[in-house]
């Protein structure tokens, strides 16, 4: 790989490396999302006919609530994860309810080499905004070689959808928000993501999709932080 290539490895923000964070990630995240509610409803926004023959790729898989969920309706799950402590939670939860559809690698975004078939759909939930503005937009074109020809990426992140000119009352509440929600401790978090970490505002986002080859399909928030974005890969991308 050469030097200057980006390294996802090493953590921003909140260090999901530690053994500590990575027991608790579920703990805290149960607070305010219901993972199992998260993915019917991703499932029943698809345009798919035939659930069983659908191959996922789950980028960023964290502790692996995504993949798991998905291996009980899809053919293949490949749940991949800069954290080899985070693969290694879904793989012990896997093994704990004998799923055998999901392949598990320790990769992410720049490092990942897909060598199967193009999938059906490639999804990754809280996880691209690890990446600078730049190493986003390399890691998009880079799921666009992932996908077949009308594949589905699905975004789930931290996307600034308000005025500039609103920052500080924006971002004010929303942490006061998420306080309420799961306690002083994610508060901490929160403002280690704002502060550390690396999402952008939706309009720049929306500009890489369409330079990585996506149209986007569908758009939702409840509170101009948290965003979902279903698109459709619409062109190939050329590579080197």
């Amino acid at each position: 790989m050469n030097n200057w290539i980006y390294n996802e490895f090493k953590h921003c923000g909140v260090n999901y490396s530690d053994i500590e964070q990575a027991e608790i990630y579920d703990n805290q995240h149960q607070k305010f999302r219901d993972y199992e509610k998260e993915f019917i409803d991703f499932l029943s926004n698809l345009s798919l006919d035939n659930y069983h023959n659908v191959t996922m790729i789950d980028l960023g898989c964290g502790t692996g609530a995504t993949s798991l969920y998905a291996s009980k309706y899809f053919k293949k799950i490949y749940a991949i994860d800069v954290s080899e402590l985070m693969i290694k939670q879904v793989i012990k939860k896997s093994e704990k309810e004998n799923i055998t559809n999901i392949e598990f690698i320790n990769s992410g975004f720049l490092s990942y080499e897909h060598k199967a078939e193009p999938v059906d759909i490639v999804l990754t939930k809280s996880a691209l905004h690890h990446l600078p503005d730049f190493w986003k937009q390399v890691a998009l074109l880079r799921i666009n070689k992932m996908l077949k020809p009308s594949g589905i990426f699905y975004l789930f992140d931290v996307i600034y959808h308000f005025q500039p000119t609103e920052y500080i009352n924006k971002i004010d509440n929303f942490i006061s928000a998420f306080e309420a929600m799961a306690g002083e401790q994610f508060k901490a978090e929160v403002e280690t993501h704002i502060r550390d970490e690396f999402s952008t505002f939706s309009w720049i986002m929306e500009g890489m999709l369409a330079r990585a080859g996506f149209e986007v399909e569908k758009i939702r928030t409840s509170d101009g932080f948290v965003m979902e974005y279903y698109c459709k890969k619409v062109r190939d991308i050329a590579l080197p």
